[in-house]
């Protein structure tokens, strides 16, 4: 007797992957843009000091003070401009994943931080459980810092490495960067994570 073929089960797959690759180049985008500005700065220090060597001994010693010091502040600035990045980098992904979950007036509300989290307890998920989650909230409590007074604000006073410093400049960031990139692509992969499975809990359930 011939057996009757299965009928073919088309199970769509998760989208959250996908936008957490998207996420990781965006990621390797500002890690690049930092290693270009950091050979910047390199190579004009490099021709700063030739100057200064070359120069006779007539040349005030404060010649060029105000170069090297304009050096210093267009890296800080480009530490600025990371972190900033990584923190939108994290912003957009939330939003693709809001968006694709409730709908684009939800997506708008996105930017509100307790309504994005409310909006994910709708889904099953705890944010503050996510791994890496309090390191990523102090991202975005330096990015509000950087973008508002460059100065610790009051929120990110509360944060360890920030503690008594409220009121303070914030100084060069890359290394706050340097720190803060890996725990944002972690909490990006267990947030991911938890998202697939939510997924495809909810596929196996409709089939």
């Amino acid at each position: 007797m011939r057996k009757k073929a299965k009928k073919f089960q088309y199970r769509s797959r998760s989208p959250y992957v996908m936008y957490m690759r998207i996420t990781e180049y965006e990621m390797q985008g500002i890690d690049h843009f930092l290693e270009l500005t950091g050979r910047a700065r390199k190579l004009g220090q490099q021709d700063l000091e030739q100057l200064v060597a070359k120069a006779s001994n007539n040349v005030p010693d404060d010649w060029l003070v105000d170069d090297f010091a304009q050096l210093d502040e267009f890296t800080s600035l480009f530490a600025e401009f990371a972190i900033v990045g990584l923190w939108r980098c994290i912003e957009l992904y939330r939003k693709r994943v809001i968006l694709f979950a409730f709908g684009t007036q939800a997506a708008t509300k996105v930017f509100r931080h307790k309504e994005f989290q409310k909006q994910l307890k709708s889904l099953g998920i705890d944010e503050t459980q996510i791994r890496c989650a309090r390191s990523v909230d102090e991202l975005r409590c330096l990015n509000n810092s950087i973008k508002h007074s460059q100065r610790v604000n009051e929120e990110l006073a509360e944060f360890t490495r920030w503690k008594n410093k409220k009121g303070d400049k914030l100084g060069d960031l890359e290394s706050h960067y340097r720190r803060l990139r890996p725990v944002a692509e972690r909490y990006l992969k267990d947030f991911s994570w938890r998202l697939d499975r939510i997924w495809k809990s909810k596929i196996t359930h409709n089939t």
